[in-house]
């Protein structure tokens, strides 16, 4: 007899309606998969049939045959599983319903529990385009499939009672969902309002204050700025000058997400796994991966195509300490989603497009003892070696970094008994404001406006676009040097609620240019 079920498989961040036709007809007994099937999804055979039997059920010796359309789709991963075994129950007539307009997601245990799976919220929103009315899946991910709209979710925790969800309609009004959202992976945000806080958007207790970072005020206003803005910033300086803690008080500064850039945010963390899910992810995401991350770690791959830290940190801000320690083709691989805003990952058959709306925030060490410069110890280090060690960060990818800063040593008596530093809730407030001016004017932050769109936000009077010109021509800016110079003094301007940005503006602007530059300006005065 011949079964038919609706289930779904994540490509990328998106889930794509699979049809699971299950046949059990008479012959030597056999389960073959066909349609494409993955390792993982070929290994259903096994959780199927040991669940089947330790659910009560009997695992039918005949031949099974389960195909998976669309046919030219690769399907991956445990998804399937329940809609598999549901269907051998169907086909061999142990269990007798209408499935209808059903569609089950999960992944099977030998002993017969239902188990979630990454990327619910994807996979349930493709079943809802598609006028699927009702979903069957694991108890545990009923919270996050609701937030994919107006659809009738059953949870279950086993097998039976997957098979009687089949056996009886469902009881009562359909659950109450938020209005429908068209989930489309990536999307931008608008600017709306962020809406009502969820619990995601609570502070974090282990985050530290702006407030401990003492001593350190031109990189504190360098971390407004860029924050500000969505600039590109790097910290440089000896071990122990507070680069890291003031990278990890991020979180506290940067304003909620709203509805879309949250939306987004929460199936990117759907299909990562990170779970559970109850509602909308409305705190931008900080991500801090290891040095020693591969190259497909970073941009996303390998054979699930799954997305790599620059799409976890999509919308929000992606952290990397030690900078020169990661691997050249990593950082390479930077400069395209940072031009972009998203990154193509191409296999044999597949292509897959993952959203890259990133921030970049690095540290580094001047040299790798960490000691150039510094007036008190002396560097270790070989004959240019500080020079090699820098040079690890290419020139293209130096001139996607808006701002350079130079953290020095912080002196003791600065530590213990300098003035109380300003706290993250009045720096964030006028992060969120300045961030607020732009989306009303640009639709976006400053750290992407460039051409026409850059220039008219500027709004330059004659004496500050003459001042422009001498800065640029002072440094020998690139064309992308130079809006870098303008993006930033936007933002300055910005976070003084002004309409024109000011000669003033640019000077503080041309402070936070890389080392070279500074050294040029110098050589040249």
């Amino acid at each position: 007899m011949l079964a038919t079920l609706l289930s779904s498989t994540l490509v990328g961040l998106d889930g794509r309606v699979i049809r699971v036709e299950v046949d059990v007809a008479p012959g030597l007994p056999g389960f073959a998969i066909v349609g494409l099937a993955d390792a993982a999804l070929q290994e259903a055979r096994e959780r199927v049939r040991g669940a089947i039997r330790n659910a009560g059920y009997v695992h039918p010796p005949r031949r099974i045959t389960v195909n998976l359309a669309p046919a030219d789709l690769r399907k991956a991963g445990a998804s399937l599983d329940l809609a598999i075994a549901v269907g051998i129950l169907l086909g061999s007539e142990q269990v007798r319903g209408a499935s209808g307009r059903l569609a089950m997601i999960g992944e099977l245990s030998l002993g017969g529990e239902v188990r979630t799976v990454p990327g619910i919220l994807p996979l349930t929103a493709a079943l809802a385009r598609r006028g699927v009315r009702r979903i069957v899946l694991a108890t545990d991910a009923v919270e996050e499939a609701r937030l994919a709209g107006d659809i009738e979710v059953t949870g279950v925790a086993t097998l039976r009672e997957a098979a009687d969800a089949i056996r009886t309609r469902a009881r009562g009004r359909p659950l109450t969902a938020p209005p429908r959202i068209e989930l489309a992976a990536g999307a931008a945000g608008d600017g709306a309002d962020a809406g009502a806080d969820d619990p995601d958007a609570a502070d974090q207790p282990h985050v530290p204050d702006l407030a401990e970072v003492r001593g350190q005020l031109e990189a504190r206003r360098a971390l407004e700025i860029a924050l500000a803005g969505g600039h590109g910033l790097l910290l440089e300086g000896p071990p122990g000058s507070g680069k890291t803690l003031l990278a990890r008080t991020i979180p506290r500064l940067l304003p909620p997400l709203d509805d879309r850039q949250a939306l987004a945010a929460t199936i990117v963390a759907s299909v990562a796994g990170d779970g559970p899910i109850r509602a909308l992810r409305r705190r931008a995401p900080v991500r801090s991966p290891h040095h020693t991350l591969s190259y497909a770690a970073m941009v996303g791959g390998g054979p699930r195509m799954s997305p790599g830290e620059v799409t976890l940190a999509d919308h929000g801000v992606l952290f990397l300490d030690e900078l020169p320690e990661f691997s050249r083709d990593v950082l390479e691989a930077l400069r395209q989603p940072l031009e972009d805003g998203h990154v193509s990952i191409a296999r044999v058959g597949r292509a897959t497009r993952f959203p890259a709306r990133f921030q970049l925030i690095a540290a580094m060490n001047p040299c790798p003892c960490g000691m150039a410069g510094d007036p008190d110890l002396r560097c270790t280090c070989p004959s240019g070696a500080p020079e090699r060690y820098s040079s690890r960060i290419s020139g293209p990818l130096r001139d996607r970094i808006d701002l350079w800063i130079t953290m020095p040593k912080v002196a003791p008596a600065a530590l213990l008994h300098g003035r109380e530093p300003e706290a993250s809730a009045a720096v964030a407030t006028r992060i969120a404001s300045a961030r607020a001016i732009q989306m009303k004017r640009a639709g976006v932050l400053n750290g992407r406006l460039s051409g026409r769109s850059l220039r008219a936000a500027c709004r330059l009077p004659p004496a500050a676009a003459r001042r422009a010109v001498e800065l640029a021509d002072l440094e020998a800016l690139s064309g992308r040097g130079t809006e870098r110079l303008l993006r930033v003094a936007r933002t300055i301007a910005d976070l003084h609620a002004l309409t024109a940005v000011r000669a003033e503006d640019l000077e503080e602007a041309s402070r936070f240019r890389s080392p070279a530059a500074r050294l040029l300006t110098r050589e040249a005065s």
